[in-house]
């Protein structure tokens, strides 16, 4: 396939960002289109392995491109997510340069999703940093400004290590060969102490991104100050690209160092799960609520993809989409919420279930998807991963059940607080109407997919199936 057709799925939006910024109050309308076309434009690729390249220039930099299975299923997730969020946003009075934040942000996702080239993998990496940056500092609540900042300062604090370990195994690799190349498909790890040194980097990269604790202080800020949109991209897709980058660089480059460091990679997941787990129970405020949620849940993404065993490798993927959805419908509901009470707490409310049942039914149908209840899509993925990493390290699998079990302690009692408990003094219930024909129709294409992937999960599995079972040893 032409180098043109996959970079025409980046680059729409990419110029589609240009022209929202030019549109006025018809901004909006071109991000709908956009956002629309690109999603319909990702599914003319087939699932299985389409590369593109250019000729190489200096020093083996080359614009490479490809889009197999578990790319694909990102980019569907990225593009699908972004038409979400500019329809949730649609009642909103933003300015242009709101809608082209999400154009923009679209084809970055997209870009590192698709780059096959170490250098070009890199800008885009970055490049994802701007526009989130301005959709949380600009658009986002009384705190934005210093949450954009530590999210920017954190994530380019990482991407210093990423760069600085990317030099360093392309020089290695030029000291071995003799051959300069950015190609993700051919560099390979030294071993020794060196080989350490480079891992740890780029580890320390998309460990930021993930992010894993201890470097996850900059995500409940984020989430708690961007808008409901910003978070619903910030938990779908970027925080993806560390356990992306696992999966694409890591694991392949460095194949025997990352299975020797498996019980310390393993531990640091394992962490992630149960002490996100525990500071999700101690929040007061539903967003930094989900928002430790998702400390947690990526956790059983990287075990999963740890454990290198088809099960776990195609479970930890397939729970990237999955908590993709479940988070991002989380943060949509809490984002109407916001818009109805100007509250988030979990005592400002109580018995939202006499004034609005359909936002209960969709708040208690995707938390039921989020903590993995069986025949919802949050089960596929958590239960895969775990089956993997105890074929591995069953400690840490252990581990995870134990991060189960606190995902309903915390997810639930919050959910009884807001919609079934009497309301406390000073409760804005009385503020809160249900869901109108507009809300109702996106929460109901989000529970429906999770719904289906809950009971039929094979199709994208079987997407995904080609690149990862060629990690399988």
């Amino acid at each position: 396939m032409s180098a043109h057709w996959l970079t025409m799925l980046w680059a729409l939006p990419a110029v589609g960002g240009l022209a929202a910024l030019a549109g006025g109050r018809h901004s909006r309308w071109v991000a709908l289109l956009v956002s629309a076309g690109t999603l319909i434009y990702s599914f003319s690729f087939p699932g299985g392995a389409v590369i593109s390249s250019s000729p190489t220039g200096p020093f083996g930099i080359s614009y490479s491109l490809a889009c197999d299975g578990l790319s694909l299923s990102l980019c569907w997730l990225t593009a699908f997510l972004t038409l979400i969020c500019v329809i949730a946003s649609w009642k909103k009075d933003f300015t242009p340069g709101y809608w082209a934040a999400f154009l923009f942000l679209e084809a970055a996702l997209l870009g590192v999703f698709l780059a096959r080239d170490l250098l070009l993998f890199f800008v885009f990496w970055e490049a994802v940093l701007i526009p989130m940056f301005f959709i949380i500092g600009l658009w986002g609540m009384e705190g934005r400004r210093k949450a954009a900042m530590k999210f920017f300062l954190f994530t380019f604090f990482g991407s210093i290590f990423l760069l600085i370990g990317s030099i360093a195994l392309v020089t290695y690799h030029h000291a071995a060969t003799g051959i300069w190349t950015w190609d993700m498909a051919v560099l390979k790890g030294p071993s020794g102490r060196a080989g350490l040194a480079v891992f740890a980097a780029m580890a320390i990269g998309f460990a930021v991104k993930i992010p894993l604790v201890p470097l996850h202080t900059w995500l409940p800020d984020a989430h708690t100050e961007a808008p409901a949109a910003g978070s619903v991209m910030l938990a779908g897709v970027l925080l993806k690209m560390g356990i992306y980058g696992f999966v694409r660089i890591l694991w392949p480059v460095f194949p025997q160092l990352t299975w020797q460091l498996l019980p310390w990679l393993g531990l640091a997941a394992s962490i992630n799960v149960i002490y996100g787990a525990l500071c999700a129970m101690a929040q007061n405020d539903l967003k930094r609520l989900i928002a430790y949620s998702s400390v947690a849940h990526l956790g059983f993404c990287l075990l999963g993809i740890l454990s290198r065993t088809p099960e776990g490798l195609l479970g930890g993927s397939i729970q990237m989409i999955n908590h993709g959805l479940t988070t991002g419908t989380l943060f949509l509901l809490v984002g109407f919420l916001y818009d109805r009470g100007h509250r988030r707490g979990l005592g400002d409310y109580g018995e939202l279930f006499r004034r609005a049942p359909w936002m209960t039914f969709f708040f208690g149908f995707t938390m039921l998807a989020s903590i993995g209840l069986p025949g919802l899509n949050g089960f596929v993925g958590e239960f895969m991963s775990l089956l993997g990493m105890a074929r591995a390290l069953p400690i840490f699998a252990l581990l995870g059940v134990v991060g189960v079990t606190l995902a309903a302690a915390y997810s639930l009692p919050a959910y009884q607080a807001v919609f079934w408990d009497a309301p406390g003094k000073g409760s804005v219930s009385h503020l809160v109407t249900d869901l109108d024909a507009r809300e109702m129709a996106l929460l109901s294409v989000m529970a429906g997919l999770m719904l289906l992937l809950g009971l039929y999960p094979g199709p994208l599995l079987r997407v995904m199936q080609p690149f990862l079972l060629g990690l399988v040893p």
